[in-house]
């Protein structure tokens, strides 16, 4: 049971090991997760990032053997690890061992490094084999959740929050099964007309008659790599309402790669027509850094379909952003345009914002227009764009809209 990558024992051999452990016996179970491992997959390819896996499992195994006397360990995930520590220190020790030499680690490749950090769980006692793994995975599931590249202990005294966890896992696992992601259409109004331009597809994740809500839902499903099949699931179910307006879809940052290519497989089994689709995409610092720029826009316009940069001016703000990634829509971030109203700076914000769209040729798209005050505001500034409540809520089905003001 010797996992092929990395040459370290599998994940059927390390609760193989943990379920041999006598009752009794003192145990430290440790989870090791490398954060955001996948930008290494999309940089340098999967060969040389399988072994820097390998030589990042390697390095946590000497420093776990050097600091503790019995040490099991093994890659139990993607880019996770495992360490069953069968002797009595305190925990302290761990959190000291792994600030110093687990939580970032750097690797020689050619002419450049590659800086890896990571994320830590620990659970210990004498437990069952089972509760003592549920236990580091939330741990793990917080330390991810706080911001990553730390180290979380299990408390004993927040035991709801791993059953809370459980039960929203369960209920997102079932949606996916039984294709319970529900488009839901948020209408896009053109300010000048008034008339819908298109419509923003939220998704409804349903568990039976159950509607799932709330960012913790989506965190859960963000942590267990659950969203780029909901986000699947969400395309292939609104494609019966392709039609002649836009639809607005958002792209996970996190899972980007692998969601562009399901919709790129989709399409192509579909034979979809995308030239009324348009993708909104997060400014990504990470994405101009690797150069990836480039590459996405070609595939996006091989595909005929339009890219929206969401939140802009909330994010890596920086000009070279357009030069490097010609969008067609700048999504204003929301805060500016509710503050714009009250507020000088966040009207100049706006102001500029739309004059650089101009200056590129891009259409803007407030977000967030509660108000009438806020709709004339926007028409005023040139805004091309609006959405948010005053203008419609998000409904089951497109639904048709015509503001006069």
């Amino acid at each position: 049971m010797v996992d092929d990558v990395t040459g370290l024992p599998s994940r059927k051999a390390f609760l193989k090991e943990l379920s041999s452990v006598e009752e009794g016996t003192p145990l430290i179970l440790l989870l090791i997760d490398i954060d955001d491992f996948r930008y290494v997959n999309f940089t340098y390819g999967y060969r040389i990032a399988d072994s820097v896996l390998k030589a990042a499992g390697y390095y946590f195994k000497r420093v776990l053997d050097k600091y503790f006397s019995n040490v099991f360990f093994a890659r139990i995930g993607a880019n996770c690890f495992g360490a069953l520590i069968k002797e009595s220190i305190p925990l302290v020790r761990v959190e000291e061992v792994f600030y110093k030499h687990l939580h970032l680690v750097e690797f020689k490749l050619k002419s450049e490094f590659i800086r890896l950090t990571t994320s830590a769980g620990v659970s210990s006692g004498i437990s069952s084999v089972e509760s003592l793994f549920s236990q580091a995975e939330s741990a793990l599931f917080s330390a991810k959740e706080s911001g990553k590249n730390t180290i979380v202990f299990y408390d004993r005294s927040k035991s709801y929050d791993i059953e809370k966890f459980k039960e929203t896992r369960h209920k997102l696992i079932e949606a996916i099964r039984t294709r319970k992601i529900v488009p839901y259409f948020q209408p896009i109004v053109s300010l000048r007309t008034g008339e819908i331009y298109g419509y923003e597809v939220l998704s409804r994740i349903f568990y039976g008659d159950e509607i799932l809500r709330g960012d913790y839902v989506f965190l859960v499903a963000d942590t267990l790599a659950l969203t780029p099949e909901i986000d699947k699931l969400l395309f292939l179910n609104t494609i019966e309402f392709f039609g002649n307006y836009k639809l607005f879809f958002n792209l996970s940052m996190k899972y980007f790669f692998r969601e562009l290519n399901s919709i790129f497989q989709i399409a192509k089994k579909y034979s979809l027509d995308l030239s009324n689709v348009i993708f909104e995409i997060t400014e990504s610092q990470k994405l101009m850094e690797e150069g990836a720029a480039v590459s996405i826009f070609t595939l996006f316009k091989e595909l005929n379909a339009g890219i929206a940069v969401d939140d802009f001016g909330a994010g890596y703000s920086n000009f070279m952003y357009l030069k490097k990634f010609p969008a067609d829509v700048l999504k204003i971030d929301g805060a500016f345009v509710r503050g714009a109203k009250f507020n000088t700076e966040d009207l100049v914000i706006v102001k500029a914002i739309v004059d650089v769209a101009k200056a590129f040729k891009l259409r803007t798209l407030a977000e967030f227009i509660e108000d009438e005050e806020t709709y004339r505001l926007m028409r005023e500034l040139g805004v091309s764009l609006g959405q948010g409540y005053f203008i419609g809520k998000p409904e089951p089905e497109p639904r048709k809209v015509k503001i006069s003001l």
